[in-house]
């Protein structure tokens, strides 16, 4: 690929007239102690809403999600409409997604930017400059990819860096399903490891004090794949965790078993053992279920308690950021078919605009932590894990969780230290 250094963007009509519309005025920020929000996932153009906007539709989603109290969004970029070219980010592109975050201020939603899309519901859109023969560019590894990834994110940083509404950068989607199951790219969990952390630095320098981090499944937790546990831990400002617990198909069975409802908590508590910091703050930054298809005719009436349970299980934990819902809206299977059946059923509202249980049952309890705010558990107890195995300590986490205990995770590596264990409030170690 060729020198980085020169860097164009792009402009036009339709940028200059969005520059010049005037911006609806910002609603009164909801500020939570535990954040409450939902990624978001436009009704009527799913994440072609960049490329085919239609400002009243996006309105509408907004104050759906607004209706239910709801204080944050997630949004997808489509990294390929952003920087079509690796010298040229749009701006036209950048004007609408000012522009999205002034509609999203004006309905009282601050908003997290995910940026280098990658993968979103199993569909894959890295910008065509990517895809070169014999095989695709290793944007986690390629020099003159890495300083692409740096520019859009200056670029961005300039346009919407000082919004206030914008809550900071999440690099990419579960991006090791890019690499490992879409384009088979050769890339080792250190690399992994550079790679966020290089662009999390580059993140913090253009928009300095923001929430910025990588969102990933349990997969680098639990599996010890991707990421190594330490580096991923460590990366950005903040751990953003993606459970789907749902995936595991118990919600069919036992839905308030104490897996199902404290297994958000526990993977908090593995991110928390193998950071640097004691008070490392994590997010869960998705998690969800389609009821069609996670749960069985017996145990569907339970889904708004199995939704209640997992959310206020994750705000037991201390340094927590929020929970952050998938999705606002279904996907049309009209607009966009051959999808996994499930993701036209995750939706807080169907994409005509009806709320669903799942709404609801989230309405409800932002109505409840607004009552009464959510207070951290002390964890004077800890699991001692090998550091090579987290999963070890889960049977007697889930055991503790069900007994009443809210338990912590210590690596062995740790566990006879005295200091870190007072800067975490442990008294007493258990063994799994």
């Amino acid at each position: 690929m060729a020198d980085l250094k020169r860097r164009s963007v792009l402009t036009g009509a339709v940028a200059t007239a969005l520059a010049a519309t005037a911006a609806p005025a910002l609603a009164s920020p909801r500020r939570r102690p535990f954040r409450l929000g939902v990624n978001y996932t436009p009704s009527t153009r799913w994440f072609h809403m960049w490329e085919d906007w239609r400002e009243a539709d996006l309105r509408r989603d907004l104050d759906d999600i607004a209706a239910l109290g709801l204080d944050h969004i997630r949004m997808m970029l489509l990294w390929s409409a952003f920087q079509p070219e690796p010298h040229l980010v749009s701006g036209e592109k950048l004007d609408r997604l000012h522009r999205f975050l002034d509609l999203a201020g004006a309905a009282g939603l601050d908003v997290e930017v995910t940026v280098f899309n990658g993968h979103i519901s199993a569909r894959y859109w890295t910008p065509n400059w990517l895809q070169t023969t014999p095989e695709p560019v290793n944007w986690f590894t390629d020099p003159a990819a890495l300083d692409a990834q740096r520019a859009l994110l200056t670029a961005l940083a300039a346009r919407i860096g000082k919004h206030p509404r914008f809550l900071g950068f999440d690099l990419s989607n579960e991006p090791y399903y890019y690499w490992d199951s879409f384009a088979g790219l050769a890339v080792t969990p250190e690399q992994a490891d550079a790679w966020a952390h290089t662009l999390c630095e580059t993140a913090e320098s253009v928009a300095p004090g923001k929430a910025h981090t990588v969102g990933c499944d349990r997969a680098p937790w639990d599996n010890g794949r991707y990421f190594t546990r330490a580096g991923l831990a460590d990366a950005g400002n903040i751990v953003a965790i993606h459970p789907w617990t749902s995936f595991f198909g118990t919600l069919k069975t036992t839905p308030l078993g104490a897996f199902e409802t404290h297994n958000a908590e526990r993977l908090i508590q593995v991110a928390q053992a193998y950071a640097t910091d004691p008070a490392r703050p994590c997010w869960i930054q998705e998690d969800g279920a389609a009821p069609s298809i996670h749960f069985s005719d017996a145990t569907r009436p339970q889904y708004a308690e199995w939704l209640s349970r997992s959310i206020r299980n994750a705000a037991s934990c201390a340094h927590t950021l929020g929970f952050t819902w998938w999705c606002s809206h279904d996907v049309d299977p009209a607009l966009v078919p051959n999808l996994n059946p499930l993701e036209y059923d995750l939706g807080l509202y169907t994409n005509e605009h009806r709320l669903k249980p799942a709404g609801r049952a989230l309405q409800a309890l932002v109505a409840e932590f607004d009552r009464t705010p959510p207070k951290p558990a002390p964890r004077t107890t800890a699991i001692v894990i090998p550091d090579a195995d987290p999963t070890r300590g889960s049977d007697r986490f889930f055991a503790l969780a069900d007994a009443g205990t809210r338990a912590a995770f210590v690596l062995q590596s740790r566990a006879g230290d005295a200091n870190y264990l007072a800067q975490r409030g442990i008294t007493a170690l258990v063994q799994p």
